[in-house]
């Protein structure tokens, strides 16, 4: 298939046509034109260059949104993402008849130095004595 393009120039005299003009304009102005050959447009082949090349900028993209992302959370004041440590376990007594600070300290954390549990709950309960059928709570 061809297009026609009409061109605006003055129409010459038959003999100044032949003499002056190109072969293709000598049609009275009118000059046909082929239609380009559409490109067919083929795969490139990739090097393997190229390939890690943007293997290694996308590897970058990643860790770049990573990062951002992380430090996005850090503004916000997200918490980390680890798993809680186990849960504080906490350890009852009942006063019973007879019990003094240094025995229930015994009682409730038997693993550890005494005078710490004691002054533990001297600072907890002040200087009060203990009442028969008082629940005492040690977390560990």
């Amino acid at each position: 298939m061809a297009a026609v393009m009409i061109t605006d120039q003055p129409a010459l005299a038959r003999s100044q046509r032949v003499e002056t003009l190109s072969p293709r304009a000598r049609n009275g102005g009118l000059v046909v034109v082929p239609e380009p050959t559409p490109r067919v447009r083929t795969m490139a082949r990739v090097t393997p260059a190229t390939f890690r090349r943007r293997r290694l900028g996308v590897l970058v993209g990643l860790v770049a949104a990573v990062i951002i992302a992380g430090q996005a959370g850090a503004a916000l004041g997200g918490e980390s993402l680890a798993a809680p440590g186990r849960a504080p376990s906490v350890t009852r007594y009942v006063v019973q008849s007879g019990d003094s600070l240094w025995t229930v300290a015994q009682e409730l954390a038997p693993d550890r130095d005494p005078r710490e549990v004691v002054n533990a709950l001297v600072n907890a309960r002040g200087n009060d004595p203990l009442e028969l059928g008082e629940v005492l709570r040690w977390q560990h």
